[in-house]
């Protein structure tokens, strides 16, 4: 991950790069293995009309079914989530129920972007939720109920600073009709619909003036923009990265690179950042990927795949779920095994690229030599790698249980699996994207 650290001032957006200095050395975050986490808190991204991600909402889940999760455990957390940074940029929103409120002190994570979504389960009285309410408003956090909220009697809206549908709630006209009567009644508050399926779903809501919507939809395939977006640059960047993994000669790579200026000014100025150490500036292409690496220059080229030519607000989205999953599998890899280790970070990285580019799996992974096992995962489903990725979706779904399972069958201690993800998380959506 340190590799990605060093890199990522040469992926940012050209209008400013001349604005940023050059990155500076970072540890490799690695996670810390106690206490043992009791609750999966996963990152569900919340995406706004042009795609971007424009906050995280955090649904959690006991690590033993059936266990009830105290207010401290939950803060706890929330906490080891870093979820105060995260809130630097984007919205962020945490279901709490009125007894966990009430069992521990979650002011600490209040910002003017922090919002405590009261479930409406936990309401024995409405002066309780109306209690609870005011006093997250009085520590400068924010309220987000349920539509249902409303239906309760007594219960103040006055009080809501953001509505959340659930997309499976019921028939979508029915959903558009409760959607109309909380415009009708709160027409300031932003609306947030969960559990969006499809990208057709997605235009729906937004067609009805929702503001975020939260689903996995982001990471499927979008069939009406299926316009195959494989530019010139980014032919260049498949190419190279199969001349790299077939181990052409330095100068066949440098020779495709030329075909792009863009390819050829990034791996220069990588090759003459003052990480590298050189005493003079390298202006030879073909010697500055020999001083970075063929390993080194093969993951920039996959993370390139996805800034070059980004013309749309879900390409950044992309590449944070790409990078999430990624580095997340990557670090999951047995113990010393790098050559597994570097394939699961391409099985991460690629299972996205289909929705990158507008094109099926197939006709984007036929242009690339890929090895076998990684093929198998993303386009067939099988292999020894498809667990792993499977281990990742079901997580990012906060499936504990069957992520759980998976772990089992893997060897891989749980404990370990849920501190990789929120490491993984916390890495993929901070700063270094250039986001926010």
């Amino acid at each position: 991950m340190s590799f990605f650290k060093r890199i990522f001032g040469f992926l940012s957006r050209p209008d400013r790069d001349a604005a940023k200095a050059a990155p500076q050395p970072v540890a490799t975050p690695l996670p810390a293995e106690s206490p043992v986490r009791s609750v999966l808190i996963s990152w569900h991204e919340m995406l706004d009309a042009h795609a971007r991600i424009a906050g995280y909402f955090l649904p959690v889940s006991p690590v033993r079914a059936g266990s009830e999760i105290t207010g401290r455990q939950l803060l706890d957390s929330f906490r080891a989530e870093h979820v105060m940074r995260l809130a630097e940029k984007r919205l962020v929103v945490m279901p709490v129920a009125i007894e966990q409120w009430q069992d521990a002190d979650f002011r600490c994570l209040a910002t003017a972007r922090t919002y405590f979504h009261l479930l409406v389960t936990s309401i024995g009285e409405p002066e309780a939720w109306n209690s609870v309410a005011m006093e997250i408003r009085a520590c400068g956090a924010r309220v987000a109920v349920d539509a249902a909220f409303f239906d309760l009697p007594d219960a103040s809206g006055d009080l809501a600073d953001m509505v959340l549908l659930d997309a499976r709630a019921g028939e979508l006209a029915a959903l558009e009709q409760m959607l109309k009567a909380v415009r009708l009644r709160y027409p300031r508050l932003p609306v947030v619909v969960r559990d969006v399926s499809s990208w057709a779903e997605f235009r729906f809501f937004q067609s009805l003036g929702v503001d975020y919507c939260i689903g996995g939809f982001a990471s499927t395939p979008d069939e009406a923009e299926q316009a195959g977006r494989l530019s010139q640059s980014r032919l260049v960047v498949i190419e190279m990265l199969n001349q790299l993994r077939g181990d052409a000669e330095l100068a066949v790579v440098a020779a495709t690179a030329k075909r792009d200026p863009a390819v050829v000014l990034k791996l220069l100025e990588m090759a003459n950042s003052p990480l590298s150490g050189l005493l003079r500036q390298v202006s030879n292409l073909e010697e500055a990927i020999m001083l970075l690496g063929r390993d080194a220059v093969y993951r920039w080229l996959t993370l390139a795949m996805f800034r070059i030519d980004a013309q749309r607000g879900l390409d950044e989205t992309l590449l944070v779920i790409a990078l999430s999953r990624a580095c997340c599998l990557e670090a999951l890899a047995p113990g010393g095994d790098k050559k597994m280790a570097g394939e699961l970070f391409l099985v991460g990285m690629l299972s996205v690229v289909d929705s990158l580019l507008g094109m099926p799996m197939a006709a984007v992974l036929g242009k690339m030599h890929l090895p076998e096992a990684v093929s198998l995962a993303l386009l067939k489903n099988e292999g020894p790698y498809v667990r792993y990725l499977l281990l990742m979706i079901a997580l990012e779904r906060c499936r504990i249980d069957q992520a759980v399972t998976l772990a089992g069958l893997m060897a891989i201690d749980p404990t370990h699996l849920l501190n990789t993800y929120s490491t993984a998380m916390a890495w993929a959506t901070s700063d270094l994207l250039g986001q926010g």
